[in-house]
């Protein structure tokens, strides 16, 4: 399994110097060659070859006018041009949308591939004299692969090393109802569980976001170009960066909690992208969330602890359908916040009427018996809850769901 570590770095004055060079040449050496790539598609309907470009790029290191090229590590840009064939293989594929052009201003970075090595708190990668301090707070274990280094709009460089990990052998655990969760992602609560917990998002974060809205305030009166925007834009993007962090601590310790303490995990494979299209405030709300990274972070550490990660289809109707009877209604509107059933009178919270509804799709499609009947949340202090209340995450359980209608 391909696994990435990052940590921070802190160059030298001469090593941010020469890291800036890095920089610089690959993010020209992508503007340039998809430049060219384009004009050449659209001349003769054919577009250029990995190994085309890598031969332009040996005539144009001849050319006095690009000798600087030849400063920086040849591998760094040769791996630019790797990435910039991998994205139109994607374009094509229709996997994501064309590639663009790079700018000085958003983030920085660039890829070695061979010749890097680390010896305690060093990193020695070429062309550069002398090691780069670095903040090792994790080993790692497996075999390099390459090893990216990067600097964020906020100013600060991190190194991101892919490794090819050789797991040892973890015993499965077997899929059972009663080890069974579902997980209903949303936006008034960050997860709904199918057993009635509710994980709300901290307030931490909903005060860092107050503090953005502040600072991005600032930036739009500051004159474009001048000193005082620059200095701005800098302080922007540090709580941006600080508001990411505090995100992916918080779905770090959430998918540790669920991980640890369940052994079948369901989840919905959700259209993201999708859902974000034609309304931009739901579509800020749901990329503030981070769904997509607390699923890939539930698939990783669910695979190392032998936990069984089942996604469902996006089409399945776990909105829709009553956990209890089965009944599908037509329609459920978004402000529609409890689900009651016409047919048998079973009411719940919406959100949980659909994590239950998550977790009996998972079992199914995996071939595991499950009970028929009404499904109620427990009325105890679950092994997640403790997990997540030591970690100092708001979580409640709803013990009155799953009433009938009165």
């Amino acid at each position: 399994m391909l696994t990435t570590y990052r940590y921070r770095l802190y160059p030298k004055a001469d090593q941010k110097i020469m890291l800036a060079k890095h920089f610089g040449s690959c993010r020209f050496v992508w503007n340039y060659f998809l430049d060219l790539t384009n004009r050449r598609y659209t001349e003769t309907g054919k577009g250029s070859s990995y190994k085309q470009m890598c031969a332009d790029l040996t005539k144009l290191k001849k050319v006095k006018e690009y000798q600087w090229l030849k400063e920086v590590n040849s591998q760094s840009l040769q791996q630019s041009l790797m990435h910039l064939e991998t994205a139109y293989k994607r374009f094509f594929k229709k996997l994501a949308e064309p590639p663009v052009f790079k700018g000085k201003h958003n983030r920085q970075s660039f890829t070695v591939s061979q010749r890097f090595r680390i010896e305690d708190n060093k990193l020695f990668i070429p062309n550069f004299r002398e090691p780069i301090r670095m903040f090792k707070h994790m080993e790692y274990r497996g075999e390099w692969r390459n090893i990216t280094i990067s600097q964020e709009p906020s100013g600060k460089y991190y190194a991101s090393i892919l490794v090819l990990e050789t797991d040892p052998d973890v015993q499965q655990m077997p899929k059972a109802e009663e080890s069974a969760i579902g997980i209903d992602v949303g936006i008034a609560s960050f997860a709904t569980l199918s057993d009635g917990t509710k994980i709300e998002k901290p307030k931490h974060i909903v005060q860092s976001e107050k503090k953005l809205k502040k600072a991005q305030r600032k930036l739009s009166r500051k004159k474009k170009g001048s000193q005082n925007r620059r200095k701005q834009r800098v302080k922007v993007a540090r709580i941006q960066d600080h508001i990411a962090n505090q995100r992916k601590d918080f779905i770090n310790k959430v998918s540790d909690a669920l991980t640890r303490s369940y052994d079948t995990i369901g989840v919905e494979d959700l259209s993201i992208m999708g859902m974000m299209a034609g309304n931009h405030r739901r579509a800020k709300a749901i990329a503030d969330a981070g769904w997509y990274t607390f699923r890939q972070m539930l698939k990783t550490k669910a695979s190392r602890r032998g936990k069984n990660y089942i996604e469902i289809g996006r089409f399945e109707p776990s909105t829709k359908m009553c956990s209890n009877c089965g009944y599908t209604k037509p329609e459920m509107k978004l402000y529609q916040r409890r689900f009651i059933c016409e047919e048998c009178g079973y009411t719940n919270d919406r959100d949980v009427n659909a994590a239950i509804n998550i977790k009996r799709f998972a079992l199914i499609s995996e071939g595991v018996p499950t009970e028929s009947g009404e499904l109620t949340p427990v009325d105890r202090c679950t092994t997640a809850l403790e997990l997540l209340e030591r970690e100092g995450i708001r979580a409640c359980t709803l013990v009155e769901a799953g009433s009938p209608v009165r």
